[in-house]
């Protein structure tokens, strides 16, 4: 079907509600530029030349050619830049590239990543491709009925010089007016901006419903209606404001006072892990996990069934994040101690006189002993613990060999998958996070004693400059072979079947569960285009820089940093090894999914819900429910900053807005070096589209992890929220030579388009812009 928008009619909906809104504002005799919608790519030559003959009635004024899939720009999904708009089209040639490449882009991974996260699979839409006359705009905009973000606020516009296309990309800070006030701000008159508040409450009328329009004006100061939809990204305000008030009800009421919370265990979480991951993870902080073996490996107490022990998981879920309960954490390692931990300036024991009972006073000597034993060991049993952690990580790969992918489970049956499932969930929760969550400790008393040791020889201000420098340069750790491995599989597609047998169980957000390995990304997972630079090593000598600082202390701190080399290299090890069966984990709960009904949504449901339902025991509806919910929920939380150490009282002011006009900001320094670029945002790594990556850019994301490669590969220095100098960004970012810092509230305070200055060195971003 090839129409003239005046020609559609009423009921063909199915030309996508791009294509449906703008044919039907043009019959109302809105100013709507003059268009036409494809709902098939032209096959015959008559196709051609019908089109061809509806241009040259436009007197062949260049065009806009854009996409209008089934869905989207919906209520329910907006796809916005996942489908490609091609603009100013002026040949016939062009023409039929564009409209070519448009209905080729509903295959692009982009666009089936999306589909497959807000439809729960990669299915396959009707596509369509609007033709509209451009207007030759001298300013452009969008319009929303509501401001998205603060609905009390009423309507709202927003408009840059020229063409829309820089707004919408973030490329631009825009001009902002509201309705409500008198004010205009910008180039244009009040009168003008009328005119756009006008249009929109017309469009609003006609569709019954908020919108969202794009308008355009032109020299002649004439208002085009460009596009409208409903508001897709206007959570209701009211709510929003419920969910982000129950949970914080539900914390007030469920913690005392003094708790407080320690989320830096699951800094390369990126964003809100999954219902699922959570609950996986959750065990493993539960009495009998891995986490309570690797306590008494240590020497600690762990959990017990004393009163004084917590009888349940020490981690909390805290408006969609995950954290670590530190209040519940003191008597796991030596009892019923009159101290708390408090968390400033770093983690440490403080007396508290409340706290003195007669449990705590006949447990005093226990106590006492536990922690000179555990200190004593902590210093003296490292190696032994070193090599046990090797002996158990062979076997550990010998017992957990696992095949590539998991696509062999399709044929399996119903009980079989279930109870596969349930021992890799239990694996993992039980044994195979015992010996990293054991190496975390074991690295950060090292990395603390390197640290004393070092600031008494070269100064508290030198510290941080040599330790960066020997992570940087002295690590050879297993992420840094993979990472090479990448950028060789990035350069030469035919090394990349062998990259996946290696590495394809990793992949970007790698912890949790709801997100792709690189196995299942295949060819997307390198992006397009070329890494920045061959990912090399430095040979750098960490001990005879050591040796020359000419002091008594030499073979201190030689030990003390071939410890903690060996330790992060270990670690880096381990975490290659036991996200292998993590992996099918996913692989399997993808498949029943499939089988119960739920596709992608399995991962918003609990371990005991996924095993309800696979046992046929549960209800799909209520599930359904549930997880309609949970996703509100998440949708809520979204907005909200949680720092990695949080206070119970200081969770209400975590929901208030803040002031990030500061075009001057200081943060947390992870790898040296200065840069100056474009910053890119990025909070989910599937959904980036490198063909339009600057090639300047510096990375800026609330966490990273090992699979985030192809990104680090291809920018210049890196922004993130969390993860301190030991974190794998950090020391990802130290092995490729890249400045990167921790900002809080990065991903608030800096836009898509800024140009900023990046110091490593300092911790420092300045914006290049003012």
């Amino acid at each position: 079907m090839i129409l003239d928008f005046r020609e559609l009619e009423k009921t063909h909906t199915f030309v996508g509600s791009k294509a449906y809104v703008l044919a039907m504002m043009a019959q109302n005799n809105l100013p709507v530029p003059a268009g036409m919608i494809l709902s098939h790519l032209p096959e015959t030559e008559q196709d051609w030349k019908r089109i061809e003959s509806w241009w040259i009635e436009q007197v062949s004024v260049p065009l806009a050619v854009r996409s209008s899939a089934f869905g989207e720009d919906s209520e329910e999904m907006s796809f916005a830049g996942q489908n490609q708009t091609f603009l100013n089209v002026k040949t016939v040639e062009e023409l039929k590239n564009a409209i070519k490449a448009c209905f080729k882009s509903i295959d692009r991974e982009a666009s089936q990543s999306y589909r497959q996260f807000f439809m729960g699979e990669k299915k396959d839409v009707p596509m369509n491709v609007v033709l509209q006359v451009m207007v030759n705009a001298q300013y452009a905009g969008v319009y929303f009925s509501v401001n998205p973000t603060r609905a009390e606020e009423g309507a709202v516009l927003e408009y840059v010089e020229g063409l829309g296309e820089s707004l919408v990309s973030g490329q631009v800070n825009p001009f902002r007016i509201f309705k409500k006030t008198d004010l205009s701000e910008g180039p244009l008159t009040r009168t003008i901006l009328d005119k756009v508040f006008e249009l929109g409450t017309k469009v609003e009328e006609k569709l019954s419903q908020k919108i969202d329009m794009e308008w355009a004006i032109d020299a002649q100061s004439n208002v085009y209606l460009l596009q409208a939809r409903p508001i897709t990204s206007a959570r209701s305000e009211t709510k929003q404001k419920m969910y982000l008030q129950a949970e914080l009800e539900r914390i007030n009421k469920s913690y005392p006072t003094e708790t407080w919370w320690d989320g830096q265990t699951f800094a390369e979480w990126t964003g809100q892990p999954s219902r699922l991951t959570f609950e996986v993870w959750k065990r493993a902080f539960a009495p009998g996990g891995a986490f309570d073996d690797s306590l008494q490996e240590l020497g600690y107490l762990g959990f017990t069934d004393k009163s004084y022990s917590p009888h349940e998981a020490i981690m909390d879920r805290l408006f969609g994040r995950a954290f670590i309960n530190m209040a519940k954490m003191v008597p796991l390692y030596f009892g019923p101690i009159p101290y708390r931990i408090d968390p400033s300036p770093r983690p440490h024991l403080k007396f508290e006189w409340y706290k003195v009972s007669a449990t705590g006073i006949l447990n005093t000597p226990k106590s006492l002993w536990r922690m000179v034993s555990v200190g004593w060991n902590m210093s003296t049993n490292r190696r032994t613990w070193i090599e046990k952690s090797r002996k158990e990580l062979v076997e550990f790969k010998h017992k957990m060999q696992r095949p590539q992918n998991g696509s062999f489970y399709a044929s399996w049956k119903d009980e079989e998958l279930l109870n596969i499932w349930q021992k890799e969930v239990a694996n993992f929760s039980r044994v195979s996070l015992k010996w990293p969550l054991n190496l975390v400790v074991l690295i950060e008393a090292t990395h603390q004693s390197l640290r004393a040791v070092l600031s008494s020889v070269v100064g508290k201000d030198k510290v941080e400059d040599y330790l960066q420098r020997w992570m940087g340069a002295g690590l050879k750790t297993a992420t840094f072979e993979m990472n090479r491995y990448f950028s060789r599989a990035l350069e030469e597609p035919l090394k990349r079947e062998f990259f996946f047998s290696r590495f394809g169980h990793r992949g970007p957000g790698e912890l949790d569960l709801s997100h792709p390995r690189w196995e299942e990304l295949g060819d997307s997972a390198f992006g397009g285009g070329k890494s920045k630079d061959a990912v090399t090593h430095s040979d750098f000598d960490v001990e005879a820089e050591i040796h020359s600082l000419k002091t008594f202390k030499d073979s201190v701190l030689v030990e003390e940093w071939r410890f903690l080399k060996e330790l992060l290299e270990l670690r880096e090890q381990w975490k290659m090894e036991i996200l292998r069966p993590y992996a099918h984990i996913r692989y399997i709960s993808l498949e029943l999914g499939r089988r119960v009904g739920l596709g992608q949504d399995i991962f918003h449901v609990t371990v005991e819900e996924v095993e309800e339902l696979a046992g046929k025991k549960g209800s799909l509806d209520l599930i359904k429910n549930k997880i309609k919910r949970r996703k509100e929920e998440l949708d809520a939380y979204k907005g909200i900053y949680l720092p990695d150490v949080l206070k119970k009282q200081e969770v209400g002011a975590c929901l208030n807005k803040i002031d990030i006009s500061s075009s001057s900001l200081r943060g947390i320094p992870l790898s040296h070096g200065v840069v100056k670029g474009t910053v890119r945002v990025v909070n989910d790594p599937s959904e980036v589209d490198f063909s339009n990556w600057p090639e300047d850019a510096i990375l800026v994301a609330p966490a990273t992890d090992p699979g985030w490669t192809a990104l680090f590969t291809r920018s210049r220095g890196v922004i993130v929220e969390r993860g301190g100098v030991l974190s794998h960004c950090a020391i990802l970012a130290r092995e490729l030579g890249l400045p990167s810092i921790n900002l809080p509230r990065a991903t608030q305070i800096l836009k898509n388009g800024d140009r900023i200055w990046l110091d490593g060195h300092n911790g420092g971003v300045k914006n290049d812009n003012i």
